[in-house]
């Protein structure tokens, strides 16, 4: 089997270049490889995209989950080729989530070796997502943290963006139709789930799992900013699900509109504004994977 190893030389501030260069003596044994490194955002769809109609074709993403986001996107809507993850970002949720090995090189392992399994994926307007997508308090997180340089831990550069968008940050009407019928309600945040986790560990969708065929919806309500707080801490363990602000519900397809300028993140990086179309897309990409995470 051809294997195309793709990887961010700075996600991670630098991880995955490290990674790389470490794992040499592996790769250097893999019959009918690749190793291209990626020069600027988007590349990395443009790299998997090249090979999505391969069926001999293992396509190997090394990075955070922007460059998993990435290659994902130009493997999908109708990929041949399977998809192996290497962790070397700052927040390595989609990694986590599968229960990926953390160490490199049993990572690798994993990605040659394993069985492939066909995964969930989400779909919002035309860009396919592998965790979350989210509006309001937390895509203002996402835009805050994309504005500066990535930092090594990402929890504390989670948390770090979190503090700051405390004090700035007002809630705001959102508008969601689940088979067209549409409820409004002052938002901190919507959170649609393909798997449980984003920003370094936080269960936001904590029942969510891209083996189910349908993502699962957190809407949390209007809050007082001295109550977000800890509702933000209880997210981690995904305790915030209890609080009679927060609503919960499986939707295979949801239409979200709000205010103009309204961000939108999936997978951490900002793709929309709103108005969206969410969606899910069963069983739509293959993962090597090297045990059962649901």
């Amino acid at each position: 089997m051809a294997t195309r190893l793709i990887y961010n030389p700075v996600a991670g501030g630098g991880r995955a270049r490290t990674i790389v260069d470490r794992l040499a003596p592996e790769l250097a044994r893999i019959p009918d490889l690749e190793v291209l490194a990626t020069r600027a955002p988007g590349h990395a769809r443009e790299l998997s995209r090249a090979v999505r109609d391969r069926p001999d074709c293992l396509v190997i993403s090394v990075g955070g989950d922007g460059t998993h986001h990435e290659v994902a996107n130009g493997l999908l809507p109708d990929p041949k080729a399977h998809m192996g993850v290497i962790a070397a970002g700052s927040g390595n949720d989609f990694a986590g989530y599968l229960g990926l090995p953390k160490d490199p090189a049993a990572a690798l392992r994993a990605a040659l070796e394993s069985p492939a399994r066909a995964i969930d994926v989400g779909r919002v307007n035309d860009e396919y997502f592998l965790t979350v997508v989210g509006a309001g308090f937390d895509a203002e997180v996402a835009a805050y943290i994309n504005e500066r340089p990535k930092a090594k831990n990402g929890q504390l550069a989670y948390l770090g963006a979190i503090l700051t968008m405390l004090t700035r940050y007002e809630c705001k009407p959102l508008s969601v139709a689940v088979d067209g019928e549409p409820r409004s309600r002052s938002t901190l945040l919507l959170a649609c789930g393909n798997t449980s986790r984003y920003a370094g560990g936080i269960k936001i969708c904590p029942t969510a799992t891209p083996f189910d065929g349908h993502l699962d919806v957190v809407w949390v309500g209007g809050l007082p900013r001295l109550r977000i707080l800890g509702l933000l801490v209880g997210a981690y363990s995904g305790a915030h699900v209890r609080n009679p602000v927060v609503e919960t519900f499986p939707a295979t397809r949801l239409r979200v509109d709000g205010p103009a300028g309204y961000h939108v993140h999936a997978d951490g990086e900002l793709v929309a504004e709103l108005p969206i179309t969410i969606e899910c897309v069963p069983g739509a990409l293959s993962v090597r994977l090297p045990r059962d995470p649901s």
